[in-house]
């Protein structure tokens, strides 16, 4: 999918280091004062980036990395692929979006989404969700705005601590083109 200036494209090796200042700079920005300060400030963007390459070179099964781009400047990226845990090999799973804090509110982040979306209607998915923090309003609107609804799922991520509550949006997808 592109737009004047903006394009999204599979992740390859070559994008990890950028992918791990992405993925810091947004949750630094987003999870303060969700996360703890130690744990947000601890996060390393060379231990990042190594986990970033194994992932992009061995991924797992069905699993797609997308990133968008302005020009030439990575500005976010898309984790997308079978649902976790789910046994329906029709629900799809949007795992993760982000995007550098820099980039926000100027159009990289709904272009990326869209090519999410079509990517998960591509791959044969009838209905995809995500997860996210409860109290995280601005990612909330923005998916309600693309017809992601709050579906009353809720878990608590116990990774962090203090655990995390998430609410999962969902949507039954367009059938493919």
């Amino acid at each position: 999918m592109t737009t004047p200036d903006i394009s999204v494209r599979a992740a390859t090796v070559h994008d990890a280091a950028r992918l791990a200042e992405i993925h810091i700079a947004a949750w630094r920005a987003t999870y303060r004062g969700v996360l703890t300060d130690d744990y947000l400030d601890g996060l390393d963007v060379d231990r990042a980036a190594s986990a970033w390459r194994r992932n992009i070179l061995e991924p797992r099964q069905g699993t797609i990395h997308l990133v968008v781009q302005s020009a030439d400047a990575v500005a976010g990226f898309a984790i997308l692929g079978p649902a976790a845990g789910d046994p329906d090999p029709g629900t799809g799973q949007l795992h993760a979006i982000n995007v550098h804090p820099d980039w926000w509110a100027q159009g990289v982040g709904s272009v990326l989404f869209a090519a999410a979306q079509q990517q998960l209607i591509e791959l044969g998915y009838e209905r995809a969700f995500l997860w996210v923090e409860k109290g995280n309003d601005r990612a909330i609107s923005f998916y309600t705005n693309r017809r992601w609804l709050d579906d009353g799922g809720a878990l608590e991520d116990t990774r962090f601590d203090p655990a995390v509550a998430e609410k999962r949006h969902s949507r039954i997808l367009p059938a493919g083109r």
